[in-house]
């Protein structure tokens, strides 16, 4: 297998974030990273670029406050293992907070619904990703040769 990088401009990546509507926020907990699987909605442009997400207040994320990222991906997966295409990883980071007033955000609308009372926001600070594009042997026309034993 091949593997073709290409840097992505941050217009791109913020482009990426917006097709997308499901990845995970991280966060630092007890004083470990955890990554939170979440619905969210981007808000806002460059400068101003938001993620918003609703969770239960009881929750990490919903008691969280503070420095955070979201990474979002597109991975091909065939019968398990990586397929060949084309795949990307974009990550944002910046500052979590609670919000008390969610009149003017748009709604993520979490898969599990229960008790998500508590908004919060992921105000991006910078975004990076890459576009990774891969090939099979069968693809790159690379022959695979073993000597019998």
């Amino acid at each position: 297998m091949s593997t073709q990088r290409l840097e992505l401009p941050a217009w791109e990546c913020v482009e990426l974030l917006r097709s997308r509507s499901i990845g995970r926020i991280c966060v630092i907990d007890h004083g470990y990273p955890i990554s939170i699987p979440v619905n969210y909605e981007v808000m806002g442009a460059d400068g101003a670029l938001q993620i918003v997400v609703r969770t239960a207040p009881e929750s990490i994320l919903g008691r969280y406050e503070g420095l955070g990222s979201i990474e979002v991906d597109d991975i091909p997966v065939d019968d398990g293992t990586l397929a060949g295409g084309t795949t990307w990883s974009v990550i944002g980071r910046g500052t979590v907070n609670r919000v008390s007033e969610s009149n003017e955000l748009p709604d993520p609308r979490p898969i599990v619904d229960t008790r998500r009372e508590r908004w919060i926001t992921l105000h991006l600070s910078t975004t990076t990703g890459r576009r990774f594009t891969i090939r099979r042997e069968e693809e790159t026309g690379n022959l695979a040769w073993h000597p019998k034993q």
